[in-house]
């Protein structure tokens, strides 16, 4: 294997870039990378085998970031109109130009970024970075196209209400993170996305105060025989996006334990049920405690666990279970959302769990541990089979810190995690005075 390495490389297509293969402990191919003076960082990521070229453009900007009161929703609300044109590409050029390469364009908020995705045939590279460019910089805000997703997102809103999980989330998360924009979801609060018709110049605010080089990441990966054009095409194209240097809001997290208890009834659901969680370290708090509940999680909680075995065939408790440890920069949560059968409506699912936690013939061993990074390392590594998807898998470490490289320092960290690491989260983060219930009936 090769020793981690930062090559600068001054003549190479007559540009002056970086190439950081960090060989990684993971990531197979080479990134080039360049960073603009106004803070932008562009990945370029040459795959000798692809077919297309895909482009995800991270925007450091989700629902974590809204802080204004009576304000929430609207990250997810600019994710809608950044496909409604911009100054010099009106919402038909942009559709046409797509067609002409057989372009799939596609956008999505979470908590902690919004990420614009596209995949074209390799001819239409430049166009289509012309598109992302002008869009991000120069966005069309229009009263009518406004008034338009306005209503789309309330109607969204009114559907994400009806799915009981979601209802479920929502009444845990803010309880769990009461004080922190976590504690909503990141469709926002009813009332807010309600108001939002009347709120324009709020959006336009918001576009100029979110959307700014320093908090943006492209990505540009599939078949490009020649990187260093890519990278200065893209540099000139980004070189005028100016932006204040304001300081951006502060938001404080908490990892103070919390015990959240309460129920939830909706006579449209097929069978009660219930979500356990446990509020733990976000990734940007702690990397090495974040990794210990990715483990820990899957050691207990996945489909074949002995935990699970003794809840869905023994016990006969639940019918069903899936969990959650999402990749937050800020503390959240482990959560488990289990079906429950008529057995398990009264039966002490609770502390049944904080038993097996407590029982050392299901701690985790030495063992097992080195089987469970094992198959983090593969499974991840199998989702690395196109352009599409490696940008997926990338954009999902890189949000945390605006770093391209954090996959391979998340799998770094990963091969140093010891038993006494993960057996420490433990005690820590898995107890009673940290873990939250929340029961939904038919009634």
């Amino acid at each position: 294997m090769k020793k981690n390495c930062k090559l600068s490389i001054a003549i190479l297509f007559g540009l002056c870039f970086t190439v950081l293969p960090l060989n990684a402990t993971f990531f197979p191919y080479l990134m080039y990378e360049k960073q603009l003076p106004n803070q932008m960082r562009i990945v370029v990521i040459p795959i000798r085998d692809a077919h297309t070229v895909s482009f995800a453009t991270l925007i450091r900007t989700g629902s974590r970031d809204e802080t204004d009161k009576g304000y929430t929703g609207y990250a997810h609300l600019l994710e809608h109109m950044m496909f409604r044109g911009s100054e010099n590409y009106s919402t038909e050029d942009r559709v046409n130009i797509l067609y002409r390469y057989g372009g799939d364009s596609n956008a999505y908020t979470s908590m902690d970024y919004t990420c614009y995705t596209v995949s074209c045939d390799p001819a239409g590279w430049e166009d289509v970075l012309a598109l992302e460019a002008d869009r991000l910089m120069r966005l069309s805000l229009k009263k009518e196209d406004f008034k338009a997703e306005t209503g789309a997102v309330i109607g969204e809103f009114n559907i994400s209400e009806k799915y009981p999980n979601n209802r479920m989330d929502n009444a845990l998360q803010a309880c769990m993170f009461q004080g922190h924009t976590y504690e909503h979801s990141v469709i926002g609060y009813r009332e807010d996305v309600m108001n939002m018709p009347d709120e324009f110049e709020y959006i336009r605010d918001f576009y100029k105060k979110e959307y700014r080089p320093d908090k943006t990441i492209m990505f540009i990966a599939g078949k490009i025989d020649r990187p260093g054009d890519v990278l200065s095409k893209a540099g000139d194209l980004f070189s005028g996006w100016a932006y204040e240097s304001a300081p951006l809001p502060s938001v404080r997290a908490s990892l103070t334990p919390v015990s959240c208890q309460d129920t939830l009834y909706d006579a449209s659901i097929p069978a009660p049920r219930v979500k356990i969680a446990w509020k733990i370290p976000g990734y940007s708090q702690d990397r090495l405690a974040h990794i210990a509940a990715r483990i820990l999680a899957e050691h207990y909680f996945s489909d074949n666990s002995p935990l699970m075995i003794k809840l869905r065939d023994e016990k006969k408790w639940i019918s069903s279970g899936s969990y959650s440890v999402p990749f937050t920069v800020d503390p959240y949560w482990i959560s488990l959302d289990l079906v429950l059968t008529e057995e398990g409506v009264g039966a002490a699912v609770g502390d049944y769990i904080l038993g097996i936690f407590q029982d050392s013939r299901y701690t985790l061993k030495a063992g097992e541990l080195e089987s469970l990074k094992k198959r983090q390392f593969y499974r991840t590594h199998m989702q690395l089979s196109s352009p599409a998807s490696i940008l997926g898998v990338l954009t999902g470490y890189a949000h945390i810190k605006g770093d391209p490289q954090e996959i391979n320092h998340y799998f770094l960290a990963l091969e140093r995690l010891e038993i006494l690491d993960v057996r420490q989260f433990k005690e820590n983060y898995l107890t009673r005075r940290n873990q939250s219930e929340l029961w939904m009936f038919a009634r």
